[in-house]
């Protein structure tokens, strides 16, 4: 079950199943994410972030950001496409989260960033960002993922916006919220991560070096046209 909050609405909260219905009607970009990551949920789990195919991607990849929760608090953007470097002006490799939103809003988004792991849960966000020329309206999809450990401190984010305004930087207003918590499954307890791929066989924006091979050349992000 979903918990869903309209901020600028005064009707209660909704409790909703997350179909990927709201999100085909809305934003196929991110029925596409939502698509990609729930065929990656071998028996119902959460995936594990080296199970990401970049070549499986091509229609979301410039919009997606890996987020990497180094310790409870404290999430940061390990890679992140052309749309999202654009939107802040910058590499936002890097950047924690909540430099993504209002400043008066970074507590509350860092907090449901958060239970994306703790729970873990997916979230869907409606958000407006004003600049001076106008407003833009995106949506964002965090999606929890396992590291090789297989426990839940990575997350696929998508951002789908209303219109490309590049004047950066960015800061999101939260309009709606969606969380929806995952059920328990054993892999989150405990299981071996499969042996991880090879950076060198995904040379695409989310391609990373592996521990336990050679070193590589740093990764790199790939403009996708």
């Amino acid at each position: 079950m979903t918990m869903t909050t309209d901020h600028d609405q005064t009707r209660p909260a909704e409790i909703l199943d997350l179909t990927g219905r709201r999100m085909e009607k809305h934003s196929p970009l991110l029925e596409e994410a939502w698509r990609y990551w729930n065929s990656l949920r071998s028996g119902g789990g959460v995936p594990r972030r080296e199970a990401l195919d970049p070549r499986k991607m091509s229609l979301t990849l410039g919009h997606s950001m890996i987020l990497d929760r180094t310790r409870p608090g404290t999430v940061r953007v390990r890679l992140g496409g052309r749309v999202m470097n654009g939107l802040m002006g910058m590499e936002v490799r890097g950047l924690p989260i909540r430099a993504f939103f209002d400043l008066t809003q970074r507590g509350h988004a860092a907090a449901l960033v958060e239970k994306v792991f703790e729970l873990p849960a997916t979230l869907e966000l409606d958000l407006i960002s004003h600049t001076m020329d106008g407003a833009t309206h995106a949506r964002m999809l965090v999606l929890p993922l396992r590291d090789r450990a297989g426990v839940v401190t990575k997350a696929l984010t998508c951002i789908a916006l209303d219109r490309l305004d590049f004047e950066p930087p960015h800061r999101f207003s939260i309009l709606r919220e969606q969380l929806g918590p995952l059920k328990p499954h054993p892999a989150l307890h405990g299981n071996r991560a499969r042996p991880a791929r090879r950076a060198q066989d995904l040379p695409m924006e989310m391609a990373e070096a592996q521990d336990g091979f050679a070193p590589r050349p740093k990764p790199y992000l790939r403009v996708v046209k």
